[in-house]
């Protein structure tokens, strides 16, 4: 646009009169009147002359001035740098073909830089063009924005997931593919309710409720289901989408994983718990180690009695061994030495029928039937106390949950077992009973600290406790069990080393915990 014309009006004959002419003065002025509230004016090119003619509106959009010259000058200069390297083939390929559209930025003096539509053609039988440019700046940052949410939706860690009002999911980015499993042709179009656990599908009734009354939803925490079944904390966020006359037509959601979050406050959690356990457990040693000894004092004058019956002795003896026990345990929460010194070889079958003497009152007591099954009993290196902590945690937990009249069974056995190409002997030790079954639920968190079935009688402690004496002596501890009713069982399979005392650590603070958990967990 190098030059400029002035407009000339040339009516037909059929305009001529003041009637005619007023009326198309009245639909010219509604014209002009359309074309400014659009922010559209139209143009003229005759490229032959090289040059423009723009109408008012046209001007008033460039923010040029038609009474004075140069305003094309102006306009090749607001026009943007990148977008004006365009123009000259641009105009070369109208003037060729007859036709031209395209976009472009046009700096404007007042109202910075807009985005213009620019589209023409020749009619038949001339070479001039005419066409219009429409401001198209809004909607040109309505697709920015537009762009940039999309960006921002595709690249979130979080999954970013609308549906319709009647639950029905209409997108679905990546990282909702990475949580829950699905690709998104997978579930656009299904209801949200197929990640919803059954017993929750009520609060999806909840929420949608909520939104069609144009309400929002912040930070619900909740649990999701992904496709494989694992269940997912997560922390959900939702919005109303809206129409143009602002409709609600639908949701958004922004599902955040916090299970990662939950399993680092349960783990401090129980990080103070056993802190506080194993102050409590020092004191505790601490106070019963003087009457303790006093105790160890009076059992081993009564052993020196000439006149107690043999079967009184046995029992004696017994209760010195527990005694033993106990004040090892002092000694050792006390901080006087470490319970690894005390590993040497031994034979688990040596304490299982000692354990079994000692529980068989309270089995008679449920009529339940105790069975020991020692087939063979190889010697293996470990701490004693610490191997008869174990099987008394488990063996007491067996009597606790089977019912009148069941049974529990005890078997000793010789095994070997293959682990990272290495094969390895020891033994094998079975703790078997009928009593209901342990739910699949609660397996998972069995052996975690202060995680009990017994309410008000159970620590939480021993199974934990358990696990980390089978962990030290670098054993396995496997637990089957079937809630079947009728046929309902638990089996907990132990297998030691031969060699295995010594080859991991046990806590400072699972030694102090355990002093408190005696034979229940």
């Amino acid at each position: 646009m190098t030059s400029e014309s002035n407009p000339s009006q040339n009516l037909p004959q059929s305009l001529a009169d003041p009637a005619a002419q007023k009326t198309a003065e009245h639909v010219q002025e509604h014209f002009r009147l359309a074309q400014a509230a659009a922010q559209i004016g139209t143009w003229e090119w005759d490229p032959v002359a090289n040059e423009s003619t723009l109408s008012p509106e046209l001007h008033t959009m460039f923010g040029t001035d038609p009474s004075k010259s140069g305003w094309a000058a102006a306009w090749d200069a607001n026009v943007h740098p990148e977008d004006m390297a365009r123009m000259p083939a641009l105009f070369e390929a109208a003037d060729r073909t007859g036709s031209i559209e395209f976009e472009y930025r046009y700096i404007h003096p007042t109202k910075g830089q807009r985005w213009f539509f620019c589209k023409g053609g020749r009619m038949a039988a001339e070479r001039r063009m005419f066409g219009i440019v429409m401001d198209i700046t809004d909607r040109k940052l309505a697709e920015e924005v537009s762009t940039r949410l999309a960006a921002i939706v595709q690249s979130s860690d979080d999954a970013i997931i609308s549906k319709d009002l009647n639950g029905v999911i209409t997108s679905w980015n990546p990282a909702a593919e990475r949580m829950f499993g699905y690709k998104a042709e997978e579930m656009i179009g299904r209801p949200i309710i197929l990640i919803i656990p059954p017993e929750l599908h009520s609060d999806e009734d909840m929420i949608l409720d909520k939104i069609r009354r144009g309400g929002k939803v912040d930070h619900f925490e909740t649990v999701r289901v992904t496709k494989t079944g694992e269940k997912l904390d997560v922390s959900i966020t939702v919005s109303p989408l809206k129409d143009q006359r602002g409709r609600v037509i639908g949701a958004a959601k922004i599902a955040r994983d916090v299970g990662q979050r939950k399993r680092a406050e349960e783990a401090l959690r129980i990080s103070e718990k056993l802190a506080s356990v194993g102050r409590l457990a020092a004191t505790v040693a601490h106070e019963i180690n003087n009457p303790l000894a006093a105790v160890v004092n009076l059992v081993y004058l009564i052993k020196r009695s000439a006149d107690l019956p043999a079967s009184a002795r046995q029992y004696v003896n017994m209760a010195e061994e527990e005694l033993n026990r106990i004040s090892s345990l002092t000694r050792q929460t006390l901080g006087f030495y470490r319970e690894e010194r005390g590993a040497a070889q031994m034979r688990v079958g040596e304490i299982c029928r000692n354990l079994v003497s000692i529980f068989s009152a309270k089995a008679a007591n449920k009529s339940i039937h105790l069975n020991l099954q020692a087939r063979s009993d190889p010697e293996i290196h470990a701490v004693k106390d610490e191997i008869r902590q174990l099987i008394a945690n488990l063996l007491g937990n067996s009597i606790d949950a089977v019912p009148q009249n069941g049974f529990v069974i005890l078997r000793v056995s010789r095994a070997t077992r293959h682990r990272k190409g290495q094969l390895s002997s020891g033994v094998r030790l079975t703790i078997a009973d009928s009593g209901p079954g342990i739910p699949q639920h609660i397996r998972a968190r069995i052996f975690e600290p202060f995680f009990t079935t017994k309410k008000d009688v159970g620590t939480g402690l021993g199974l934990w406790i358990s696990k980390t004496i089978v962990d030290k002596h670098n054993g396995s501890l496997r637990l089957r069990s079937s809630t079947k009713p009728g046929k309902s069982w638990t089996v907990f399979s132990i297998f030691l080393p031969a060699q295995g005392a010594g080859s991991a650590a046990l806590g400072m603070r699972a030694e102090k915990a355990a002093l408190l958990v005696g034979q229940k967990s």
